[in-house]
């Protein structure tokens, strides 16, 4: 009996472990790169950093209720058949990202990036709940990118 319970524990430790190991996620210098490259600006990168990190924990592949991606964008955002590629503002909060929600799980996370930069630029950081619940103090070092 004791044999069993025993194993039961390490079939549920190697489960958890394996999904720890596995799960697909970004570096932080990886989204600092990919927001630079969509326009992000430097002195929001710090918020920025801090988003990723409550969002998603830096998972790309992350579907949680009506968000998607590593940005954990609202479906408002996706899956539009109108969607604007542009960046003013109307236009965005109208048509939305010119981006499927499906396209926002994949380990590419350019399109994401300036998806997120557009909203951030025509909304604030306030449209993401996270955000404004856990990134009032920026001066943690895990939110530093320096090395990036």
């Amino acid at each position: 009996m004791l044999e069993v319970k025993m194993l039961a524990v390490l079939l549920m430790t190697i489960v958890v472990l394996d999904a720890l190991i596995f799960t697909p996620t970004k570096t932080k210098c990886e989204v600092v790169d990919a927001l630079r490259k969509a326009g992000a600006r430097e002195e929001d990168l710090r918020n920025w950093v801090c988003l990723v990190e409550q969002e998603s924990g830096y998972q790309y592949n992350l579907r949680h209720y009506n968000d998607s991606g590593i940005f954990q964008l609202n479906d408002i955002w996706c899956d539009r058949p109108s969607g604007y590629f542009g960046t003013t503002c109307w236009m965005l909060n109208t048509y939305g990202c010119s981006d499927t929600c499906s396209s926002l799980l994949n380990e590419d996370i350019s399109n994401d990036a300036y998806c997120a930069v557009r909203i951030k630029q025509c909304k604030g950081f306030s449209e993401w709940a996270r955000w404004t619940n856990y990134c009032g103090d920026l001066t943690s070092a895990r939110y530093d990118y320096s090395e990036c």
